[in-house]
């Protein structure tokens, strides 16, 4: 490990508009950014334990301090109530601090006056189990919902009535019960007494409603007994701003599942403000943005396909597309959806499948996808620098690019307060391929000029660079590599970074004396920087895989960085790893010391650089398993059980058609819309109960958006199962 204590190079930064090699400068003017100071709005909460959340027109705070929250969509109604726990966890694992549901109407209400909240519809016991594992919830109540639900949500009766959607006496007296309902199953849950209900959401999209609507169904919500601290409406909704009764929060889809194919290139990877994202994406604004808090709750973390209508998502394009709503000034993230599901039998909307997979990062079997993975690192990034980054306002550069199909010049922009910052770029557009590119940048500041090293930045990929960047009592002047986390150990603050594909990338240190020292930055080589009264500096660089395979989390009350390639789940007893294929787990631990497993026949344990780690075997699991494939139609017979050691057993099955149904004994389970990628199966829930049977349906011709050469297979070889490759799901659990 190298330490660096004295100078060792100086390093001038060059003025803007300085070149090497005949490079172009792109530059950017932050010398003087704009903006007074945020003023407090009217929502704010302490719970029993002292805890504060509230809001400015800028950013969401917690203690005063600015915070800058992750939610993501998981509804309850659509997951077996057996997988809410690890479905929550894994939220969790993720970076994510809030969940957010719909409460259907309509899967509540299920004739006039009856009600039901029981097994998948238990609204309380869902949110108990948030509780348990401290994440906030919040809830979008309605009345009206959309989410792909039957009616919007409404009942039948209610979807029949004129003055639905207004203040309509009828309406209002109809939904009160609603309220009075859901008011109920929440008592004592909420943020003021303790319990983990934060936001409240009301309706949904009401663009063509009025204002005094969203004002009486607060009322009504308040009069039920929800007390939340943030009332919330979505941004294309017409309400009153100036009552300031509730936070418009903004939803971005890159996939957009109601335009053909998930839809072109979008405006979504143009860095540029708050009113012209939302303008480009809504059409029009309801309300002044410069007086509430930059949020989504609706940022497309995939999208749904219908019967007609198919595309893949792709996970960089998932992961470039939160880079840029962070880069533009979005100080919370809501994902729609992160977890998947199934539809409630009758209750679907008209046109689309039993399934609600929505190519989410966690599938609707609970399976964890690549995009999972690719947020996870800039979750990771927001959670430790979010306090930074949410009060800095960005800045654009004199020209940014506002052609979605300008692939050459570089998109790019900052977020920057007290000449400290972070610099974003995008070389990633939705449909559209992207060159490498070759590019430096300056950023001026009041008294000085960053000029960063001329980087390459790959096509298909988004960077994020920081500089002066204050990390314990050193200052980073800027790095080329992309800040990932930091952990405070001792007298210790190591910050890890992610090496960018095809960057030999930097680091320039300031000491407190004011002199520089300029470092190489390579894979899990630490080094070290020297500050005053005993303080350091450790920066590890990690390979894009291992960032990946990074897992921030808390054990026994210190903060870790864990890295493995299986998928982490941590319930505060145990640390559960689980790995498909693989029996073999191997885990890295930093701090050493954070956990202490035994050596066995199964375990052998070592030291590697700052890392302790750990390879784990468990037995291999032959499943007595053995699918009977007749052309359209296939016959799996489970095991009655699974072995401990085995979480799950999945079934890739790669066939060709319009669309593939299962069922078990006779009741339809799900369906898989052919979009031309594998439908993955998870057996687990339904070992025990009967043979498992798969039904292909052929091509229909309506269908758009697959890939013209496995559409045309589909076409010429008719309806077939052409494999189904059964694949345990290994686990190990770790006693914390």
């Amino acid at each position: 490990m190298k330490k660096y204590f004295l100078l060792a190079t100086f390093f001038i930064f060059p003025s803007a508009g300085v070149s090497c090699a005949q490079e172009q400068v792109y530059e950017i003017d932050a010398s003087q950014v704009a903006g007074r100071e945020p003023q407090l709005i009217p929502f704010s909460g302490i719970n029993p334990q002292g805890v504060k959340l509230s809001a400015n027109n800028r950013f969401f705070l917690k203690n005063d301090q600015p915070w800058f929250p992750l939610m993501g969509e998981l509804h309850y109604n659509r997951v077996p109530p057996q997988d809410w726990e690890s479905g929550i966890l894994k939220m969790k694992s993720a970076g994510l601090a809030i969940i957010a549901t719909y409460v259907f109407w309509n899967e509540h209400e299920i004739a006039p006056g009856v009600w039901d909240w029981k097994a998948n519809r238990d609204l309380r016991k869902f949110v108990e189990l948030c509780s348990k594992h401290h994440m906030y919830v919040w809830l979008r109540i309605g009345p009206w919902a959309h989410g792909e639900q039957l009616h919007g949500g409404h009942p039948d009766w209610i979807a029949t009535m004129p003055g639905k959607r207004s203040n309509d006496p009828a309406y209002i007296a109809a939904a009160a019960k609603l309220f009075n309902q859901i008011g109920a199953q929440v008592r004592g849950l909420f943020f003021k007494a303790g319990g983990p209900v934060i936001g409240i959401q009301l309706e949904n999209e009401y663009a063509g409603g009025q204002a005094a609507h969203i004002s009486k169904l607060k009322e009504m919500a308040q009069a039920s007994g929800m007390q939340p601290v943030f009332w919330s409406v979505t941004a294309n909704t017409v309400f009153d701003q100036d009552k300031m009764e509730v936070i418009p929060l903004q939803g971005s889809y890159c996939y957009r599942g109601w335009e053909p194919g998930g839809g072109g290139p979008t405006a979504d990877f143009l860095y540029g403000d708050d009113q012209w994202i939302m303008g480009d994406a809504l059409g029009k604004l309801f309300y002044n943005p410069a007086l509430f808090p930059r949020g989504l709750c609706e940022q497309g973390a995939g999208s749904q396909m219908t019967y007609q209508n198919r595309f893949v998502v792709e996970p960089q394009v998932e992961a470039a597309h939160l880079q840029n709503q962070v880069g533009r000034g979005m100080n919370m993230i809501g994902y729609y959806m992160f977890h998947g599901g199934t539809q409630t039998p009758g209750l679907k909307e008209p046109g689309l499948p039993e399934s609600y997979d929505f190519q989410a990062p966690i599938g609707e079997f609970g399976i964890i996808r690549p995009s999972y993975q690719q947020l996870k690192i800039l979750h990771h990034f927001i959670n430790d620098f979010g306090s930074m980054l949410a009060a800095m306002p960005q800045v654009e550069p004199g020209h940014p690019v506002r052609d979605v199909r300008n692939t050459k010049d570089l998109r790019f922009i900052a977020r920057v307060k007290d000449n400290s910052g972070f610099l974003f770029l995008m070389n990633t557009q939705v449909r559209i391929p992207m060159p490498d590119k070759k590019v430096a940048v300056s950023v001026k500041l009041e008294h000085e000029t960053i000029r960063f090293p001329s980087v390459t930045l790959k096509g298909q990929t988004s960077l994020v660079l920081p500089f002066n960047l204050r990390v314990g009592n050193l200052l980073v002047k800027y790095a080329t590599a992309q800040p990932l986390a930091k952990i405070h150990t001792g007298n210790t603050t190591t910050l890890f970074l992610v090496k960018p594909e095809g960057v030999d990338p930097e680091i320039v240190v300031a000491k407190s004396d004011g002199s520089l020292i300029k470092a190489p930055l390579l894979v899990n080589k630490p080094i070290v920087f020297a500050g005053v009264l005993h303080q350091q500096l450790r920066v590890v660089l990690l390979s894009r895989q291992d960032a990946e395979n990074s897992w921030r989390t808390t054990i026994n009350g210190k903060e870790v960085l864990l890295v493995t390639a299986a998928d982490l789940i941590n319930d505060g007893k145990s640390l559960q790893l689980q790995q498909l294929a693989d029996r073999l787990f191997n885990l890295k631990v930093y701090p050493k010391d954070a956990i202490d497993l035994k050596k066995n026949n199964n375990i052998h344990t070592g030291v590697s650089g700052i890392y302790t780690y750990y390879s784990i075997s468990v037995a291999a699991y032959r499943p007595d398993v053995y699918p009977r494939l007749k052309k359209d139609r296939a016959v799996v017979s489970l095991p009655a059980s699974l072995p401990e050691r085995v979480n799950d057993l999945l079934l890739k099955i790669s066939y060709l058609g319009g669309s593939a149904a299962a069922s078990q004994e006779g009741r339809l389970l799900t369906d898989n819309l052919f979009n031309g990628t594998p439908w993955w199966f998870s057996t687990g829930r339904y070992c025990g109960k009967g043979d498992l049977h798969f039904d292909v349906r052929k091509w229909q011709d309506e269908i758009i958006g697959v890939d013209l050469d496995r559409m045309q297979r589909a076409k010429v070889k008719g309806a077939v199962i052409e494999k189904i490759t059964v694949i345990p799901q290994y686990k190990i659990n770790i006693r914390l």
